[in-house]
């Protein structure tokens, strides 16, 4: 008998051709590398039998399981499942891994702007589930360090940006930026979906795109990502009473400025204008998960 709680759950995922090897010292050892994973990470909580079923997967892809076992990467490996799963703790620690890496950023462009687009570019790209995939982090095979595949994912996100960068701008779409839930007579309404949508498209996107970095991150999580005030206070360390008024300062301000764009753009009546914010203010989601989408 040996105390690893989920030996049977690790050789039932384990594929048949793995099975002959010496159970009883390899889950000594699939004991011992749990037992170290769950020290190294004492604020992180997974499910046991659904991490040692992933965990036994990455193993499979291996010739010989014994010599795998001491080559993987498992508290990363730990690190990285208990992430997908959207543990918070887990998410605290990614932020200060993610945070690591921000020097293989700077080698191809240095301004902080750039280096903080990249990094929530990277953080989306791994956390983010898509397409009813599961979120890229679940990727990571423990063959290296997850600092280290973190880096080169950066690294590829940036060198690509650049790239694009010297192709220029694409033109902003001449549809509407935005669409309210339901239709609406409502003349203010009317006026968004139709007359002013590009000005309105226009306007909405240079406010949001001179916001502080930090502005635009916790409204781009929220709002496109879906992720609640609890999961971001965990990336940022701090509690939800800050990240909740971080998301309102941060939509004040960007009404603001959308407001004085749009004063420059339309010739109208000072409480015409007003009113088409006051009808943004409560749908500012749906108009935001247009902006903020990179597709778009």
């Amino acid at each position: 008998m040996t105390d690893f709680a989920f030996a049977d759950v690790f050789w039932d995922a384990l594929p048949g051709a793995h099975r002959g090897a010496n159970r009883p010292d390899l889950e000594m050892r699939l004991a011992e590398q749990l037992a170290a994973a769950e020290e190294r990470w004492p604020g992180v909580s997974v499910d046991g039998r659904r991490f040692v079923t992933h965990w036994a997967a990455q193993l499979a892809r291996a010739g010989d399981v014994g010599a795998a076992i001491g080559q993987l990467h498992l508290t990363d490996l730990y690190l990285a499942f208990a992430c997908a799963e959207g543990d918070t703790g887990a998410l605290r620690a990614f932020g200060t891994l993610l945070s690591s890496v921000a020097g293989a950023v700077r080698s191809v462009d240095g301004s902080p702007s750039f280096v903080d687009e990249i990094l929530q570019r990277l953080r989306t790209r791994v956390l983010v589930p898509e397409d009813g995939r599961p979120a890229r982090i679940l990727d990571y095979a423990g063959r290296g360090s997850l600092e280290n595949w973190l880096r080169a994912g950066a690294l590829r996100l940036a060198l690509n940006a650049r790239r694009d960068a010297k192709r220029g701008p694409e033109p902003l779409p001449d549809a509407s930026l935005w669409e309210p839930a339901a239709p609406t007579a409502e003349r203010t309404l009317e006026l968004l979906r139709g007359k002013y949508a590009a000005e309105f498209g226009r306007a909405l996107r240079e406010a949001f795109g001179s916001l502080e970095p930090g502005e635009r991150n916790v409204l781009r999580m929220h709002f496109l990502e879906g992720m609640s005030l609890n999961q971001i206070a965990a990336m940022y360390q701090v509690n939800k009473s800050t990240i909740s008024r971080r998301m309102a300062k941060a939509r004040e301000t960007l009404l603001e400025r959308t407001r004085s764009q749009l004063e420059h753009a339309l010739d109208l009546p000072a409480p015409e204008l007003d009113s088409l914010l006051q009808q943004l203010g409560p749908r500012l989601d749906l108009s935001l998960t247009s902006v903020l989408n990179p597709s778009t």
